[in-house]
This record gives C-alpha cells, structure tokens and sequence, in this order.
C-alpha cells in the first residue's frame, strides 16, 4: 500500500478531483485552505502572503498508487500560469 499527498495551489481543486477519478483513484480525502511554505515562499491566505493550497491524501495499492502518481506528475505540464502540483508517495504499513 502507498499513501499519496497531493497538494495544489490554484483556483481549479475540482480539476485535481476529475483527474483523480479519470486516473482510477477510487477514494481520497480533501483538505481545502491548506497554508504553509515552499520554495516559492509563503501561501498563507493573507494580503502579504495570498493564496491557499488543497491537499488530497489517498491510500490505494502500490501499483495503481504508483499510476496515479505518474498521471498527477505529467498533468503538471498543463498547468496554468501561477497553479502548482505536487506529489508526493509514502509507504503504508497498515491500513485499516
């Protein structure tokens, strides 16, 4: 089992979700108005530091976990101007 952590930065989440579903992700959970910082700096929500990020967390079997994965990295190229999309994939030991 893998756990994904997908975190978008834009005005388009629903995308994310569609894309979700297209690529074979039968479950996941979102996180909206997410804030932290990157290497792009701040994303707070705030006049000095706008903007907010959705996280997608899901847990699916190896394989299709490792697809989802792939299909998330190229829709990065798709992306519009000032939009991010990052992935990231952790090993479950137990999922329950």
């Amino acid at each position: 089992m893998r756990m994904l952590w997908i975190v978008y930065a834009g005005l388009a989440p629903d995308g994310v979700a569609t894309r979700l579903e297209a690529l074979g992700a039968q479950s996941w959970t979102r996180l909206d108005h997410a804030h932290g910082a990157g290497a792009r700096g701040r994303v707070e929500g705030t006049r000095a530091w706008p903007g907010e990020e959705t996280i997608f967390i899901i847990v699916a079997p190896a394989a299709r976990a490792n697809a989802i994965a792939d299909g998330i990295g190229a829709a990065q190229s798709t992306l519009a101007a000032g939009e991010r999309l990052h992935v990231a994939v952790l090993p479950v030991e137990r999922f329950q």
